[in-house]
């Protein structure tokens, strides 16, 4: 299966490359989340709305600006995101001022995954089909945050000892994989089981695009062929952290994203930049994999021959 090496002490660069990936990530999906809760053409309350307001009977108000409040927040966390990642770029060892940097870029990072987990919550508490899959359906958009807040900067300054930096990259990789076998494990399911919205993606698609005459019987046979891959494919991540694995990830991931806008047009540009995650985590893994190094061999000292 092509098992990459566990991380090593050797790996700085490699991290380096797999958190650049997850920042430019995290900062796609905020812009389409403030495009889809704030100003698009598909602009929309979110769960957490309509959690407040129809389960708790909040006021309106008071809901409404809980709602437009997080997505700003969470707007304004994904540019700060861009400004220290920027800076920590452009001063490597870590200058006066570096804590300071490193911890807005923490709070910004933890900021976006909470505010994430609490829309895939929220989603969870008020979907009326499949709630039960929210959380794990959205474990790429809190789990990249994540990453980021646990990680700190990672890669920028001097390098941690050999113990410490195997042991956050270790658990990094563990939690991005999960995340992404996750993901991937229940949009599989949801496609097995032919849910409605994929099936309109697929014949909406169609006949934006290749006028095929697609049947719906077509599109559903279509959807259980994708649903049985997309759960092999999350198994095989997770047993043997298969570079093929998380290269058909990618390439499906990002397909499925841009299948908002293929099918729904180009104002359904926030629908697919929220979910950039679903292939970008798997990218940031596959960076990593790529360009880590196995460990030096140990060097031994020759046992002379006994008499």
């Amino acid at each position: 299966m092509n098992a990459p090496a566990p991380p090593t002490f050797s790996d700085h660069s490699a991290t380096r490359r797999m958190m650049a990936c997850l920042r430019m990530v995290v900062v796609i999906e905020c812009f389409g989340l403030g495009g889809r809760y704030l100003f698009s053409s598909f602009e929309t309350e979110s769960d957490i709305y309509g959690w407040l307001y129809f389960d708790c009977h909040w006021s309106e108000t008071v809901a409404q600006a809980i709602d437009n409040g997080g997505a700003l927040a969470t707007l304004v966390a994904g540019g700060l995101l861009c400004v220290t990642g920027w800076w920590m770029g452009q001063n490597p060892n870590g200058p006066s001022g570096s804590k300071l940097v490193r911890w807005l870029d923490r709070a910004a990072a933890s900021w976006i995954a909470i505010w994430m987990l609490l829309l895939a919550a929220a989603h969870m508490m008020r979907a009326a089909v499949f709630a039960e899959l929210a959380l794990p359906e959205h474990a790429v958009r809190y789990a990249a945050p994540l990453a980021l807040a646990v990680c700190g900067g990672a890669g920028w300054g001097a390098p941690l000892k050999a113990s410490a930096q195997l042991r956050r990259t270790s658990n990094i990789v563990l939690m991005l994989t999960v995340a992404a076998a996750c993901t991937f494990a229940a949009h599989g399911y949801k496609a097995y089981q032919c849910y409605a919205p994929f099936t309109d993606l697929i014949l909406l698609s169609d006949m934006q695009w290749t006028d095929t005459g697609c049947t719906q019987a077509t599109a559903e046979q279509v959807l259980v062929v994708i649903g049985i891959a997309d759960i092999i494919v999350a198994l095989v991540l997770l047993v043997f952290r298969s570079r093929w694995a998380a290269f058909y990830m990618v390439v499906w991931g990002f397909v499925t994203a841009a299948s908002r806008m293929t099918a729904l047009g180009s104002d359904a540009w926030p629908e697919t930049l929220i979910r950039i995650a679903n292939g970008g985590v798997p990218l940031a893994l596959l960076a990593y994999w790529m360009t880590s190094q196995p460990p030096p061999p140990t060097a031994t000292t020759p046992t002379p021959p006994s008499d």
